[in-house]
C-alpha cells in the first residue's frame, strides 16, 4: 500500500511537471463612503441627504493548465451598520459573483460555462458594472472563436429559471431576461478597430394569466482608431423587436468622442452621446422610442451622479449628453474633470392639467475625481460631482432646483495576491 501511494504521488509530480499550470489566490477589500445630497435624482426642500459606507470583500482563486481554465469568487456585499453587532448571519450573506470553466479545445476554440461577468467594447451594452459594489454577472455557456490574432468572436447563450422544476418554465425575478443569446465579432487593423454586438433579449411578461417572452434585438458596430496622440471611437446601435410590455420597438444610439494628448501627462478631448426617446406633448402609442441601455455599465457614462439609465427614470425622454473630460496623469496619481451638457430629445410636457412642451435643456453635471496608487496593491479614490438642474429636469425627477444637488465619496480598494504557483 505504501508503494502503490508512492508511485501515486510520483506520477502527479512527474505530470505536474509535463503539463504547465498555474493557480493564484486573490483578494479585494472595497469600502466606499457616500455624501448624497441630490444623488439620483434632485433633492427635495425638506428631504435630508444620505451618507453611509458599503463595502465590497471577495476572496477569487484561478486555475489554469493548457486546456483547462477555472474561476472561482465569493463575494459579500454591505451596508457597515446593516447587522447586528453579534449577529448570527448577514444581511445579504456570501454569494457567488463568479464560478465558470472554459475549455480549449484547440488553439481555435473553446467554451467557457457557469456564471461569469461579460465585459465588451466600451461596456455600453455589456458590462461588468463594476461601480455597484454587487457588480454584474451571467449564467451562460459562451463560445469563444480565435480566427486569428486580430480576429474573435464570441457566441453565448442563456435560458433562465427562478428555480428547479419538473414541469412549467414561469419565471418570477422579472429584472432578469428570461432568455438571452449574443454574438460579438471584432477585428484589429493596424490603428482601427472594429467590433460588431448583436444581442436577442427575451423578457416576460404577462397576458392575462399566462406568462410569455417579448424579445428584444439590439445590434450596431463599435469602432476605435488610434494613432500617435490621437484616439477616437464611435457607436451606432438599432433596438426592433418587442419591450418586456410586448409594445413594439424602435429605437436608436449613437456615440462619438474624441481624446488627444496635448502633453506628456495630460490629455483632453470632447464628445456626444444621443439617445432616441418617447414624446410626452404628442406621443406614439404604437411604439417605444425609449432605447434600453441593457446589461452595461452605466455609471461611466453620462455623469457620474447616475441621473439617466443608471438605475434612474427620467420619463424615457431620450437624450443628448455633450461632455468634455480633461485629464491628468503623472506616476501614481489620476485626476479627471469632466463637465456634461444635457438635453431632452423627445419633448417633455409640463406636468399640469393640458400641459404646455417644456424646454429640452436639463442640466449641467461637473463631474470631478483623483486616484493615487498607493502600492500595486493598494488604492485610494475620491470624488465631487454638482448637478445643476432645469425646471425641465425638475418636471421630469421631481425634487428642487433651488437646493444645491451634489455629491462626494471616497474609496479605498485593497487588493493583494495572497497566493501564487507556477508550474
Amino acid at each position: 500500500m505504501k508503494t502503490f501511494f508512492s508511485l501515486l504521488f510520483l506520477s502527479i509530480v512527474l505530470s505536474t511537471g509535463i503539463n504547465a499550470q498555474t493557480f493564484e489566490i486573490s483578494g479585494q477589500i472595497r469600502p466606499r463612503t457616500e455624501y448624497k445630497h441630490g444623488y439620483k435624482s434632485l433633492l427635495g426642500d425638506d428631504v435630508k441627504p444620505g451618507f453611509a459606507t458599503s463595502q465590497r470583500s471577495r476572496l477569487a482563486a484561478v486555475y489554469t493548465n493548457k486546456a483547462l481554465k477555472m474561476g472561482i469568487t465569493l463575494q459579500d456585499t454591505r451596508i457597515w451598520g446593516d447587522v447586528p453587532l453579534s449577529n448570527k448571519k448577514d444581511a445579504n450573506g456570501t454569494a457567488l459573483n463568479q464560478a465558470w470553466a472554459e475549455y480549449k479545445f484547440c488553439d481555435a476554440f473553446s467554451l467557457k460555462v457557469g456564471r461569469q461577468t461579460l465585459q465588451y467594447d466600451d461596456e455600453r451594452l455589456m458590462g461588468g458594472s463594476n461601480w455597484t459594489q454587487q457588480s454584474r454577472s451571467h449564467d451562460l455557456a459562451m463560445l469563444r472563436i480565435t480566427a486569428s490574432k486580430a480576429t474573435m468572436i464570441h457566441l453565448g447563450i442563456a435560458y433562465n429559471q427562478s428555480e428547479e422544476k419538473d414541469t412549467g418554465n414561469v419565471y418570477t425575478i422579472p429584472v432578469n431576461y428570461k432568455s438571452m443569446q449574443y454574438m460579438w465579432f471584432h477585428h484589429d487593423f493596424k490603428s482601427l478597430g472594429i467590433s460588431f454586438m448583436a444581442i436577442n433579449n427575451g423578457r416576460t411578461y404577462m397576458e392575462k394569466t399566462d406568462q410569455k417572452i417579448a424579445y428584444s434585438q439590439t445590434f450596431g458596430p463599435y469602432l476605435t482608431f488610434k494613432k500617435e496622440k490621437l484616439k477616437l471611437n464611435g457607436a451606432f446601435y438599432y433596438q426592433t423587436g418587442k419591450n418586456n410590455n410586448n409594445i413594439n420597438l424602435s429605437a436608436m444610439y449613437a456615440s462619438a468622442d474624441v481624446a488627444y494628448s496635448l502633453a506628456k501627462n495630460f490629455s483632453t478631448g470632447g464628445g456626444v452621446q444621443y439617445f432616441t426617446g418617447n414624446d410626452q406633448v404628442d406621443p406614439d402609442n404604437t411604439k417605444d422610442h425609449a432605447f434600453n441601455t441593457l446589461y452595461g455599465t452605466a455609471h461611466k457614462f453620462n455623469g457620474w451622479m447616475d441621473y439617466f439609465y443608471a438605475g434612474s427614470s427620467h420619463g424615457n425622454t431620450g437624450l443628448f449628453d455633450i461632455y468634455l473630460p480633461l485629464v491628468y496623469n503623472h506616476n501614481k496619481f489620476t485626476a479627471e474633470f469632466q463637465p456634461h451638457y444635457f438635453n431632452a430629445v423627445a419633448s417633455v410636457k409640463e406636468k399640469i392639467e393640458n400641459g404646455s412642451k417644456m424646454p429640452s435643456y436639463l442640466g449641467v453635471e461637473t463631474d470631478f475625481m483623483i486616484s493615487y496608487n498607493v502600492t500595486s496593491e493598494f488604492n485610494i479614490q475620491g470624488g465631487y460631482s454638482q448637478m445643476f438642474g432645469s425646471e425641465t429636469l425638475h418636471s421630469l425627477k421631481g425634487g428642487s432646483i433651488n437646493r444645491t444637488q451634489n455629491w462626494a465619496w471616497v474609496m479605498l480598494t485593497f487588493n493583494p495576491t495572497f497566493f501564487k504557483s507556477e508550474k
